[in-house]
C-alpha cells in the first residue's frame, strides 16, 4: 500500500529511534478499519508490534488521516497525507 509506505519512509526519516522497529512494511497484514460510518473508509495494518490506522473521507480528494502506534502507546504518531505529501501533526514516545 502507498500510504503505508509513505508513513514508514516519513517515521524512519523523521525519528530515529522508532524507525529501526519497522523492519519491512510489505510484511504488514491488512485488514478492514472499524469506522462504519458513512463516507468514510478506512483500513488497519499490523506489523512488527506497529498498528497503523488509515482512513479518509470518500471524496475527490482524498486526505489520508494516519494514527501508528507501537509497542501499545509506547510511540504513537500521528498525521496526515494531501497528494502524497506527509503531514506530521504529532509524535509521542512514552518508554517503558
Amino acid at each position: 500500500m502507498d500510504i503505508l509506505k509513505l508513513v514508514v519512509d516519513f517515521i524512519r526519516e523523521h525519528h530515529p529511534e522508532a524507525g529501526p522497529s519497522i523492519k519491512d512494511y510489505s510484511r504488514f497484514i491488512e485488514t478492514p478499519g472499524d469506522k462504519h460510518h458513512h463516507g468514510y473508509a478506512s483500513t488497519v495494518l499490523t506489523g512488527y508490534n506497529w498498528e497503523i490506522n488509515i482512513g479518509h473521507a470518500v471524496t475527490p480528494r482524498r486526505v489520508y488521516r494516519v494514527t501508528a502506534k507501537y509497542n501499545d502507546g509506547e510511540i504513537v504518531w500521528n498525521g496526515r497525507i494531501i497528494d502524497r505529501q506527509v503531514e506530521e501533526t504529532s509524535y509521542e514516545r512514552n518508554p517503558r
